[in-house]
């Protein structure tokens, strides 16, 4: 008679060990999120949204400025733009806006002892009576620390350059013509195919339909 090898029963707790395993390994493929911390990725544009602001908050500074030009020519009245220039930086200050007034130094005046009295020297007195004139023009529209908040300095932001001047006068009365372009005009007198002097259509003196 063939006899078969006897199967030893499996010891007294062997099933509920494995269903604790399942259990246990079935919590932590589900709760894997309590213990791992992904690392952080900040959201796009979280280092140089600082910086934007900061450029921002510059340029709404120079609204703030009252510029020589907005005067009459070293005289002390404010000219059109620069009376609704000062009602608009009134109504801002006023609306919660808390920056400084600042009136830009002069630079047209002689000086009485220089060699060739060329009006590009700095006149003090000058300057503190526009400064007592935009003080005067804020408190009347009910500014109140006006006095504390006007000063003369300089500009925040720098001018510009005769050529970035020259360029953007004739770019604002002829859109469509572009440094480069070739199109004639300005635009053509110094990087088209005419070249500055001479001859072609976008020649600054040559012949052609350039700009004389």
């Amino acid at each position: 008679m063939k006899t078969f090898p006897k199967i030893s029963a499996p010891p007294r707790g062997y099933p509920v060990v494995w269903i604790c395993a399942l259990v246990l390994w079935a919590g932590g493929c589900q709760g894997w999120q309590s213990w791992y911390r992904p690392p952080k990725v900040p959201p796009l544009g979280t280092q140089s949204d600082a910086i934007w602001q900061r450029q921002e908050a510059s340029a709404e500074a120079s609204d703030f400025v009252v510029y020589q030009h907005e005067f009459e020519l070293n005289g002390t009245r404010l000219n059109t733009y620069g009376e609704d220039h000062v009602k608009a930086i009134a109504a801002r200050l006023l609306g919660g806006c808390d920056f400084p007034v600042v009136v830009e130094r002069s630079t047209t005046s002689e000086r009485p002892d220089s060699e060739f009295k060329y009006p590009v020297h700095v006149n003090p007195q000058l300057d503190m009576q526009r400064r007592d004139i935009i003080v005067r023009s804020l408190a009347a529209m009910n500014v109140t620390d006006a006095e504390q908040r006007v000063m003369v300095a300089p500009p925040l932001a720098a001018g510009y350059t005769s050529m970035e001047a020259i360029r953007a006068y004739y770019i604002g009365i002829n859109p469509a013509a572009t440094f480069g372009a070739g199109r004639g005009g300005f635009g053509g007198a110094w990087f088209g195919a005419g070249g500055f002097v001479g001859g072609g259509a976008g020649g600054f003196v040559g012949g052609g339909t350039g700009t004389r």
